[in-house]
């Protein structure tokens, strides 16, 4: 296939190394007008000067917005590629990121040629296996890395191939997997069906109920659940009778049910969980560890942070132990990060230098 390069600037050439990779897997993303980047330590390591960020992929790149531009940046903050495209997605391991031109989705290699000309409805992300699912007109089949149809159009929905070597399809309503040659690994029987875990089990809804199969499709934990959440370091979040709690990949509920929160438990095995209208972090045991000081919506980054947001849109950063890393406070009209005792940590200027701005 010829390959057409399409008004992409390269600034910098990646030479990211695995040990760099991995300290950009550690960042998650962080706004403020604009968005940046916070480091495990709740240090800026990328500033916020981009009008959206996206989380860095498995090669070391985060799709970040400038203007009305999608740019890539490495974990420095330096642009790699500049594109020009109605939208687009990170790269996946193979180096390709799918993105729209035209109204029209393809695929763009790191160098920031076209690798495959944009000419599907959607597409979504390649996976190691060198397949990615796209859809031509009502169906979604796959493609291989270079354009070409593996998988027929068949399915009125697909998602990328996951570490287990299958994909989740929905064919006639109903939603089953796939092995890399398009033959069906479960029966299509499922009312939904999420990916499957590092475990080797996927949960699934059937009958109104989430449980779990294994990559045979044998239900392994049977659905009995309101919602299920996929297994995050060997547990899963589980609701019933409108309470959440975790289980085992046995299916033994391990932490009860009594919480009106939950999020996963994070790369330091602590957990968020609401209850009395607090936040509180928890261990694997289900014990209380620490109390968050704010309310309002909360999520686990993937540095391992906790990010609050409250009903007026302040943010409060905190580490695994519970402590107040930073804070977001207005400054003279400025939104300002502000660290646990109060210095601006950006913008990089003093109170005063900013009221005189």
């Amino acid at each position: 296939m010829k390959r057409v390069f399409l008004v992409v600037a390269l600034f910098i050439t990646c030479t990211c190394t695995a040990k760099e990779n991995m300290f950009a897997d550690e960042m998650s993303s962080f706004c403020l007008i604009q968005c940046g980047f916070l480091n495990s330590k709740g240090n800026i390591a990328i500033d916020p000067v981009f009008d959206y960020a996206n989380p860095f992929s498995d090669i070391g790149l985060a799709l970040v917005g400038s203007g009305y531009k999608g740019v890539f940046i490495n974990f420095r903050g330096e642009w790699i590629v500049e594109t020009k495209f109605d939208d687009a997605e990170g790269f996946s391991s193979n180096y390709l990121a799918a993105i729209k031109l035209n109204n029209k989705w393809g695929y763009l290699n790191d160098d920031g040629f076209i690798a495959i000309k944009p000419q599907f409805v959607e597409a979504k992300n390649f996976a190691e296996n060198g397949l990615a699912p796209v859809r031509w007109k009502d169906d979604w089949g796959f493609i291989d890395e270079k354009g070409k149809t593996a998988i027929k159009p068949q399915f009125e929905d697909a998602y990328p191939f996951d570490e287990s070597g299958l994909a989740r399809v929905k064919k006639d309503g109903k939603w089953g997997f796939i092995d890399k040659y398009g033959n069906w690994a479960t029966k299509a029987e499922f009312d939904f069906a999420h990916g499957f875990a590092e475990n080797g089990l996927a949960a699934i809804k059937k009958n109104g109920k989430y449980g779990f199969i294994n990559m045979e499709g044998k239900i392994v934990i049977k659905p009995q659940f309101d919602y299920i959440s996929n297994f995050v370091r060997d547990f899963s979040i589980m609701q019933n009778n409108g309470k959440l709690g975790y289980i085992n990949n046995k299916g033994a509920v391990v932490i009860k049910p009594i919480f009106d929160g939950a999020v996963n438990f994070n790369l330091n095995d602590v957990a968020a969980v609401k209850l009395d209208k607090h936040w509180h972090l928890i261990n694997k045991k289900g014990n209380i560890t620490a109390t968050l000081k704010h309310s309002g919506t909360i999520e686990a980054l993937s540095n391992g942070l906790f990010l609050i947001e409250d009903s007026a849109f302040n943010q409060y950063w905190y580490n695994s132990k519970g402590e107040l890393l930073l804070y977001t406070d207005t400054v003279c009209t400025i939104t300002a990060l502000k660290s646990v005792n109060g210095t601006i940590i950006y913008p990089r200027m003093t109170k005063e230098e900013i009221c005189r701005e």
